[in-house]
């Protein structure tokens, strides 16, 4: 467990499934990602195969934490990383809708960003985000990642086509 200024930071466990399910399972959260919102199995299965840590085969870490928020204890969301052979880790987020605009992403990716700092364990990171996903966007140039490529079409779901940038932020 880590904490930062207003969150506890949690290794993501099977036993967060239940709780999380209320959070993140608002529709508004799935409006720029092809996912819907999943049923409760389909997050205890995810969890329980992601409490490894690691691929299959060894070569892929799996960096999945719950995001709770100190003041109330409730959790409030994830925070993810992919990081492959070449130390280069692949981002993401999300957190409950009610927990929007109030620093609490930033929060958490400064806190993985300066662990990575830290450590050397990562060298460079990146994050696909929809075009159409302006709060992620500012979120990613305020924390200094640079968009580094536009995607168009990248993906056609919930009846739109998404085109998306990739931003990339070297860990130093």
């Amino acid at each position: 467990m880590q904490l930062t200024e207003r969150l506890q930071i949690e290794p993501l466990e099977l036993r967060h499934a239940a709780e999380l399910h209320v959070v993140i399972s608002d529709p508004q959260i799935y409006r720029f990602i092809p996912q819907d919102p999943p049923s409760l199995d389909q997050l205890e299965k995810r969890y329980k195969y992601l409490e490894r840590r690691i691929s299959p085969d060894g070569v892929v870490q799996w960096l999945n934490w719950a995001l709770r928020q100190r003041e109330t204890g409730n959790l409030i969301g994830t925070i993810q990383a992919t990081v492959l052979a070449d130390k280069t880790a692949m981002v993401a987020y999300e957190l409950g809708p009610g927990y929007w605009g109030q620093g609490y992403a930033t929060e958490a990716l400064k806190w993985l960003l300066d662990s990575w700092n830290d450590s050397g364990e990562v060298h460079s990171a990146r994050a696909c985000v929809d075009t159409r996903n302006k709060a992620s966007i500012r979120l990613l140039e305020r924390l200094g990642f640079e968009r580094v490529d536009a995607i168009k079409d990248a993906d056609f779901f919930k009846g739109e086509s998404s085109d998306e940038y990739v931003y990339y932020r070297s860990i130093s």
